[in-house]
């Protein structure tokens, strides 16, 4: 009666109830519960601010928002235009970079019953326009782009509080090249990695954390993605297989993928770039825009660029041993000029920005589900209306957000 492995047996139907609550209680973790965007408005009364977008975990994104939007102003949260949000990990914290004019990081707390509290408005941090945690949320990178070379700067999180303090000393601030338009960290190797499109030199600089206070560049960097990385370029990391792959302006073969060792140094690897079937331009560059991003699981890859005078969002899979990228069928068209591709953390939806042209003129939200065997479709309620494009509130930026349990 005791045996666990005997469907029969008491010990195994407790063993069975226990790995289903477990089941069901990750499942619920990191359901996917909100979609944060920063938006602005740029005619009078000027507005800035974020909503975030409730997201229920079966239907997915839903028209219902809570919502921070607030008087433009230089002096305080919202700034005036909202350039960047994050969500740190294992936290319901949302971090706001309020942009040129006031360049300050405000921190908002979303909590379980949907209260939206304002816990840190502050400045004193240069110009930042990107910020990029660790996997524990308690350490954050972020640029600084007053900073002439722009630097990677180091900060504190407080996990309790929510609140960011600088923690620069001894190799931190560190400098790359200028107008940083991505910055990824590798927890596992203590890597932080960013890709630069201006003055020289350009391409993707490695910085490996060698203990405390202390870090050096990795050998090689900053590498040369042997294109011209101004169009489109963004990172995305698979860690535990050490990829890194990020856009160019290639014409035929957009996506270049690096494999890096536990320092940092990077090798290009095999039959890179990667071409995409059809594909003739990349998707607009707007804001450090995202027209990439890659599943939890490090297995799936979306993308979105134009084919013609189509936009298209698709599907590539990652052989987990050679990294190579390979297209899918699974493509759907989208709205006009797509951009902030971001996946949720449960890995079921897939979100991003479009307009809708000079057929409605609308701002809006598109999503995607993604069944278990992998194939995309579009979501039932998508697309959700942010606002006209006449005087209307302009997206800047979205992230995800995802049910946490304290």
């Amino acid at each position: 009666m005791n045996n666990p492995s005997d469907p029969l047996s008491d010990e195994y139907g407790r063993n069975l109830t226990l790995s289903q609550l477990v089941s069901y209680w990750l499942r619920e973790k990191i359901a996917p519960d909100g979609l944060v965007v920063a938006l602005t408005k740029s005619s009078v009364p000027y507005e800035a601010g974020i909503r975030i977008y409730r997201v229920d975990s079966e239907l997915g994104l839903t028209g219902e928002f809570d919502s921070d939007i607030r008087t433009a102003t230089t002096t305080a949260f919202p700034g005036c235009s909202p350039i960047r949000v994050a969500v740190p990990p294992s936290s319901r914290d949302i971090i706001t970079i309020t942009g040129a004019g006031s360049n300050r990081f405000a921190v908002h707390r979303y909590g379980l019953d949907r209260t939206l509290s304002l816990i840190q408005d502050q400045n004193g941090f240069g110009s930042p326009s990107m910020i990029s945690f660790t996997s524990d949320g308690a350490t954050g990178y972020y640029s600084d782009t007053a900073a002439d070379p722009n630097t990677i700067n180091r900060m504190n999180r407080d996990k309790i509080t929510g609140t960011l303090s600088s923690s620069n000393a001894g190799s931190y601030p560190f400098s790359i090249g200028c107008s940083p338009v991505s910055l990824r960290t590798s927890s596992r190797d203590g890597i932080v990695v960013a890709a630069t499109t201006s003055l020289l030199p350009l391409g993707i600089f490695s910085f490996k954390n060698t203990g405390g206070d202390s870090g050096v560049f990795a050998s090689g960097s900053p590498y040369d993605p042997a294109d011209n990385p101004t169009q489109q370029n963004n990172l995305c990391l698979v860690e535990n297989e050490r990829f890194l792959y990020m856009t160019s302006g290639n014409g035929t073969n957009p996506i270049y993928g690096f494999r890096y060792d536990e320092n940092g140094q990077m090798f290009l690897l095999p039959n890179s770039p990667f071409a995409v079937n059809g594909y003739s331009a990349a998707a607009p560059v707007d804001n450090f825009s995202t027209s990439m991003s890659i599943n939890p699981e490090g297995k799936i890859l979306a993308f979105l660029y134009q084919d013609g005078v189509t936009f298209y969002i698709r599907l590539l899979t990652i052989d987990q041993t050679t990294g190579t990228v390979t297209p899918t069928d699974n493509k759907i068209s989208v709205g006009n000029a797509p951009k902030h591709l971001d996946w949720d953390g449960s890995g079921r939806f897939l979100y991003l920005v479009s307009d809708t042209g000079g057929t409605t003129n609308n701002y809006q939200i598109e999503y995607f589900s993604i069944s278990s065997n992998g194939s995309l479709s579009r979501g039932i309620n998508s697309p959700i209306i942010i606002s006209p494009m006449t005087n209307g509130y302009a997206p800047k930026h979205i992230k995800a957000i995802q049910r946490y349990f304290q």
